[in-house]
This record gives structure tokens, sequence and C-alpha cells, in this order.
């Protein structure tokens, strides 16, 4: 008998089966469930507190390079042979110490707590001012302020700044928004421009904070504050951390994240959560290879830990650019140590066409495992809303950074973004069966600490560690069916 040729193909892709271990030959849910019960929670919450002590870990400073060191032991340790990427020199803010207290009226000596300096403040020696209470910082601008501190409601613009500094203001105390469930006994973390030369500096002082100190001032009793800073501001580079899983080819899946803390704050949800998310991912599913649980994957897999969020990204970009058509899709973690009022799993960007293959990759998983033991209650897709380093793997980025145009499937898994809760339209056809809420709208869950100075473990990720856990399953699992 005869045979023809897509009978042919379909006895050779058999053999193929039976004689290459490699091709698919593991049982999908007991190795997706052994990779599961792989993923330590210890380590998890261990990582992002040893992230958190080493301080803010921005790009180029003392406290990110030591950041890059950790990331690269962790790898070796993981039996991986990590690189170093160095990235173009920038100004780097570098905060070593400071205070702030109040000295005046004595009864609110204590007050003040969970402060937080902004970015390219000066350093400034232990000094004492009388606060005032700027209500409309265009007036405060043009008065007489030799020696004085300003307390404003929100951030002032360069200009504003520049105006204050000449007419004689000591430093800036800016108030953190009225937002429900934020920065009420916490400071969000605001920053002057990137330079050397900014003239005083900035503190952030929380809600609840600045609320007194307008009722004492406005009582028209008289405030004095003691402050110091010490930073070193200077042109350094980022270091990102890339370790690669070999595959039989070339074209490879990226899993990242972002290594700063982004605001220059302790950042444990964001991003020290994305980073031991990246680095327990990368060691389960070595672990399982080098044990021969799993064979070596037909696609490679890569970890990157950026050095600078999206700066580092965009250097990534350049100095790939040939190679840019191997990446297969880009899965970033941003954000997986938190989440106020919901326990879910969120993958975006479902608005992009052609994320549509890996993104229903991670709906069905979502799907699959939603409600059982030591995963998530809740997952979804969701459209765009930008700010991460997944975007720059958009086409509009590539053209920016003057490299090839392509289509690369580019999604973040995150479990809260931004400060406070949102609503968003959920695209046309897409309605996960693991989303609770209505199926035409995405309340994107937010975290409370976000960009803060109390973003710190105790107060996110050893609240919730179930978030991290179950970003690192989701991943990992995506993984085990696109990349084997």
């Amino acid at each position: 008998m005869r045979l023809s040729r897509p009978s042919k193909r379909r006895i050779h892709f058999s053999v193929l089966l039976f004689l290459v271990p490699g091709a698919m030959c593991f049982p999908q849910t007991r190795i997706e469930k052994e990779f599961s019960a792989k993923v330590s929670k210890t380590r998890l919450l261990e990582q992002v507190q040893d992230l958190v002590r080493l301080g803010s870990r921005i790009g180029g400073t003392a406290s990110g390079d030591k950041s890059a060191s950790y990331v690269v032991r962790k790898f070796k340790q993981a039996g991986f042979k990590p690189i170093i990427q160095n990235d173009p020199l920038r100004l780097a803010f570098d905060l070593k110490r400071w205070s702030l207290r109040v000295t005046e009226p004595r009864d609110l000596r204590r007050l003040i707590k969970h402060e937080w300096v902004g970015a390219y403040s000066p350093s400034v020696p232990d000094s004492k001012s009388e606060l005032l209470y700027a209500q409309d910082p265009q007036k405060a601008s043009k008065l007489d302020l030799k020696g004085k501190a300003l307390l404003v409601d929100n951030p002032v613009s360069t200009k504003m700044y520049q105006a204050m500094a000449e007419n004689g203001a000591s430093c800036l105390l800016v108030a953190s928004p009225v937002l429900e469930r934020a920065y009420s006994d916490w400071a969000m973390i605001t920053d002057l421009p990137p330079s050397k030369t900014n003239p005083i500096p900035l503190f952030n002082v929380s809600l609840n904070n600045a609320r007194k100190l307008q009722s004492v001032l406005q009582d028209s009793q008289t405030v004095m504050i003691r402050f110091s800073a010490e930073a070193t501001i200077d042109s350094a580079r980022a270091k990102t951390v890339i370790a690669t899983l070999e595959g039989e080819s070339e074209q490879y899946y990226l899993i990242c994240a972002h290594g700063d803390s982004d605001s220059g704050g302790p950042g444990a949800d964001d991003n020290a959560s994305g980073v031991s998310g990246v680095l327990e991912a990368a060691r389960v599913l070595k672990e399982l290879v080098v044990s021969r649980r799993i064979p070596k994957p037909k696609f490679s897999v890569r970890f990157a830990v950026w050095g600078s969020e999206m700066l580092s990204t965009e250097q990534y970009i350049r100095l790939n650019a040939r190679h840019l058509k191997d990446i297969l899709g880009v899965m970033n973690f941003d954000q997986i140590g938190t989440g106020v009022t919901r326990d879910c799993l969120y993958f975006e960007s479902n608005d992009v066409k052609y994320n549509e293959p890996l993104l229903r990759t991670l709906e069905r998983l979502g799907e699959e495992y939603a409600g059982r033991r030591g995963y998530w209650n809740e997952a979804t897709t969701n459209p765009s809303q930008g700010g991460t380093d997944s975007y720059v793997f958009f086409p509009s980025s590539l053209r920016r950074l003057n490299v090839p145009d392509l289509e690369i499937p580019s999604v973040t898994i995150f479990t809260g973004a931004w400060n406070e809760l949102k609503a968003m339209p959920q695209t046309p056809g897409w309605n996960s069966k693991a989303w609770r809420g209505p199926p035409d709208t995405v309340y994107i869950d937010f975290s409370a600490y976000y960009h803060s100075s109390l973003d710190v473990p105790e107060r996110t990720t050893e609240r919730e560690p179930f978030n991290m856990i179950g970003a690192v399953k989701a991943v990992g699992i995506a993984l085990l069916r696109l990349a084997w």
C-alpha cells in the first residue's frame, strides 16, 4: 500500500515522539503539579527581604550594584552561568541617610514618621527652619522665604520649585495625595527633576502628618522643623543580569522583571517581588531539567533582571537588535506581591492582536487552576495600561529605538497596579471563566503602598505570599506548555 504524504508525516512524527525524549513525552499535568510543588514560599519571601535590605537598588548606585551581585549569586546557585549587561551612563541618585523632625511645638516632636526624601535632592547639613504652609504655591513663591521650610499639598512644577529656592526656601515638604486606603500614615514618593544642582531638598510626608501640620499652622502656632540629607548624585551604569536555560533552538521566551525599586523607596512589591519571581521560576525549571524530570526544552528560556526599569530593557533591545526575531514571547513580572481588593492574577495586554496566542495560554491555565488549593481565586486578561518593561517590546517603542519593527508577543503578569482601584472596559472577545466580576469590565486591583515609604515586606509580600506563588506557578506552567 502506498502512503500519502500526510500519512508519511504522521508516521514520521510518531516515530520522532518515540525516539526523542524531549518531544512532549512527559505527562503535562503531572509535571505541572511537580513544578508547582517545588515553588518555595520561603525562598520567595526571603529573596524579597534580602533585596529590600540592600536598599532602593536604583541602577548605578551602591545598592543597585549589590542587588545585581545578589541576583548573579542566586542564578549561579541554581546552576546557571549569568552574564551582566552594562547600561549607558545616566544620572543616578544614591540616598544614604536623612532626618526630618518637628522640634516645636513640643507635643509634635514624635509626629513625623515614614517620611522619604525625593530623588535628586541635594545633601544638606543638620538644619533648623520655621515651617510655612503654602496653600497657594503661586503666591508663596513671590514671598521672602529666606530660611523657611514650605509645606505644599501637591508636587510643584520645576519652575515653581526653582522660584521657591531663589526666594530663600530651605526645603520643601510635599503632602501625600488623598486616596482611599492609601498614604494615610505613609508617604508617597515624589522626585525632583534629575540634576546635580537642585538647590533644596524635598521631603515626602504622609497625608495624616501633613493635615496635622496644616491644622497647627492655620491655628497661628509656630512650627519649627529639623532636617538633614546625605546623598550622592553622579553618572553611573545600571547592571542587568541575564541567565539562559538552553533549549534545542536559539529561539526563546524571555522572563523578566525590573530590579530597581523604581520609586527610590524600599520597593518590596515594586519590584523585589518580581525579581524574586524570576529567580524562583528559573531555579525550579533548571532543577527539573538537571534532575531529568523534564527534558531539555525545545525553545530556550532566558531570564533577565533589568538594572533600571525600561531603560535597561531599551539597552537590551539595542544590543540584540539583529536577533529580536528569536524572541517568541516576553512575560514580565511587575508588582506580584500584593492586592487590596481581590486575589486575582492579571495578564496584560489583550488589546494587542498578536499577543493572543500567548495570552490564550495564560487565560486557559488561569481558568484550569482557579480556585484550586495553592493557586489563585481569580484570573483574567486585561487591556494595556502602559508603564512597565513589556511595552518596550511593542512596535512603537522598537521604531523609536531604530531597530527592526517586529510583533513580539509581550505581556505583564501582576496582582496589583498603581495606587487606587481602576475599572477598565474589557477588550471584546476576552472574558475569562476565572473572572468573578462583570464580563464587560475589569477591576484592576492596586497596592496601598505603591511608590511609598512603606512598600516593605511586612506590609506587602509577607501579608499575601500567595500572590507571588501564584504568579510564578502561572508563568512556569505556561512555559512548560509553550517551550517544551
